[in-house]
């Protein structure tokens, strides 16, 4: 017999299977060896011995030792049918991946023939899985009850996902950091230095937008993007007369002005640096946005690939030099004064972040990616275990409950993580994207312009990020304390039931016994 069974991600899709052809080849192990019996001879040892203790009173203790072994044998008979001898065949052509709610959600996922599971076989060194009767009811149970949990949650994309993806976006190519820098020597930092001379007046979103190169103020606004040009020949742009008249044909390109240089729509700047972006962010940021706001979210994610920041990590020297290879601050102050500021803000900012980390230990976005896959592996420890802890358990039905409650605990946990990033995409945009976060009448807009859901922040949200900690850690610890206990409750009260079963039983033999000899001496 084949079961269809459902899992919820890739990585647990390969698990499951291995888990389960593990888990039979240790119970054919203890039936070779004869081990699967133990428990059978514990049992009418333990009560050989305790028929022995008791007293006089208690009647005729042959009748009694049997009917303890009785219930005994059955109870661990029908403990190890259920929970230990593989019944339902599994299989890739049985395991689903659940898309369900993913597609409901407007969420793709790639087909396993995409990705490097299309070499997967359905048995490993020629073994196939197979699952118990028990297991496999509860395992139906326990992902059906999780899945319509899961499915209350509303749906929501998940910026946190976003941000990260986004943060981590790195300009690999060299030539294409170096023309980075030259492009900010060359027009941002003369046209930003023409906005301080000039003493324009500025207001909150104008004055943000004028700390990255690709500042629509700069762009859009006659006398300078526009006035600036390139002073070394660019290669995308031929030498053209009379343009470059008076510029040197060195054979190496033209000398576009600052504006062409950056918005040319087939090989501008800026057209280069959203090709190095991951398609994938994009879909991500239309799924996060409406229409109208998603050109704003693009000049974001442009913006958070081009900051100073990134850019050193990506090539290892600061972009965004000044004359004489001095970075230049927001102020448009040079070193040496600049550098002071910066060494001493950045090592108070160090020490501040060092007692952060410490706290927020493990990173925040490897420990959300993280902990699905330790479900995953925790879910195969448990298949793995099952046979040995019910024999050593004496195929005892409180284990067996113990160990059902735990795998729906770990099912469960599913459903834990999804409420998580649910509210941490809430708060996101609650704390970036509202009219809280900017003064300006249209707060969402310009909110997107400059930093859509504090996707440039590096070094904010340490609160958020351990409220969000504690529903990946504290919740899931309180749940498994809450099942295991019920586990454990609910066991005992059936194995109870069971055993007063028996003795009432053994009760009500022994008390006609003794009617019966009564009856006997009275004749």
């Amino acid at each position: 017999m084949s079961i269809y069974l459902t899992v919820d991600s890739y990585y647990e899709y390969f698990l499951t299977l291995l888990g389960w052809i593990i888990s039979n080849g240790i119970w054919d192990l203890m039936v070779d060896t004869g081990a699967w019996a133990i428990p059978f001879l514990v049992h009418i040892i333990r009560l050989f011995i305790k028929a022995r203790e008791q007293g006089d009173d208690e009647g005729n203790k042959g009748k009694l030792l049997a009917a303890w072994i009785e219930n005994a044998i059955y109870g661990s008979l029908i403990v190890m049918v259920f929970t230990c001898i593989p019944l339902f065949n599994v299989s890739y052509s049985t395991l689903q991946f659940d898309t369900e709610r993913m597609k409901e959600c407007g969420y793709t996922v790639r087909k396993p023939g995409d990705l490097g599971m299309k070499g997967l076989s359905s048995e490993l060194s020629g073994q196939t899985a197979s699952l118990p009767l028990w297991w496999a009811f509860m395992y139906t149970i326990g992902k059906g009850f999780t899945h319509g949990a899961i499915a209350t949650i509303p749906c929501k994309p998940d910026l946190r996902q976003l941000r990260f993806d986004v943060q981590h976006t790195r300009i690999k190519s060299p030539i294409l950091r170096q023309e980075i820098q030259q492009f900010a020597e060359d027009c941002f930092l003369p046209s930003r230095a023409k906005v301080r001379r000039q003493k324009i007046e500025l207001d909150e979103a104008q004055s943000r937008d004028l700390d990255w190169i690709g500042s629509s103020l700069l762009v859009n606004t006659p006398g300078f993007y526009d006035r600036y040009r390139a002073k070394t020949p660019q290669p995308f742009w031929p030498y053209e007369l009379p343009r470059d008249d008076a510029l040197p044909n060195t054979g190496n390109g033209g000398y576009p002005s600052c504006k062409v240089w950056w918005s040319d729509s087939d090989v501008g700047l800026r057209k280069r640096i959203i090709d190095t972006v991951d398609d994938d962010v994009f879909l991500q940021l239309r799924k996060a946005v409406s229409d109208d706001l998603y050109s704003s979210g693009v000049e974001t994610i442009i913006r958070s690939v081009v900051r100073s920041s990134n850019l050193y990590v990506s090539g290892g020297e600061p972009i965004y030099q000044g004359y004489g290879n001095n970075i230049v601050g927001a102020g448009g102050e040079f070193a040496p004064v600049q550098w002071m500021k910066n060494a001493f803000a950045g090592t108070v900012s160090a020490a501040g972040i060092a007692v952060a980390d410490v706290a927020a230990l493990p990173g925040f976005d490897a420990m959300r990616e993280a902990l699905p896959m330790v479900q995953g592996l925790l879910s195969l420890a448990v298949i793995i275990a099952m046979p040995i802890v019910i024999i050593m358990g004496l195929y005892s039905v409180k284990v067996m409950m113990t160990l059902t409650f735990v795998q729906f605990g770990l099912f469960f946990l599913s459903f834990w993580w999804e409420l998580a990033r649910w509210l941490d995409t809430w708060l996101i945009d609650t704390l970036y994207n509202s009219n809280t976060y900017s003064s300006s009448e249209t707060w969402r807009e310009a909110a997107l312009n400059w930093n859509f859901s504090g996707i440039l922040n590096e070094k904010d949200g340490l609160i958020v990020k351990l409220v969000i900690a504690t529903m990946f850690f504290i919740l899931p610890a309180l749940w498994f304390g809450m099942m295991s206990w019920a586990g454990l409750k609910v066991g005992g009260e059936l194995a109870g039931a069971i055993s007063k079963s028996g003795n009432n039983t053994v009760n009500q033999q022994t008390q006609k016994g003794v009617d019966k000899g009564i009856n006997e001496i009275k004749k």
